[in-house]
């Protein structure tokens, strides 16, 4: 895995760092908005992909749910 930065909106546009361009150029992702977060997943995305995701993120919600709720405050 490989952090490439934060991927922000402006003006209804995804703006991707710098450091995504050293990506293999031709690559296509699909942009997903998961509250205010946007994360890329390499193309193509099917029905139980997108499921799959969402299944991990709900998990991952669940157990870290106090600890959300605390850096909330």
């Amino acid at each position: 895995m490989k952090y490439l930065g934060i991927a922000r909106k402006e003006k209804g546009q995804v703006v991707m760092p710098d450091t995504f361009q050293t990506v293999t150029e031709g690559k296509l992702y699909e942009a997903i908005e998961i509250g205010n977060d946007i994360l890329l997943v390499p193309s193509p995305l099917d029905k139980e992909r997108i499921a799959r995701i969402q299944s991990l993120t709900d998990l991952s919600i669940k157990e870290h749910r106090k600890t959300l709720e605390k850096l909330a405050k």
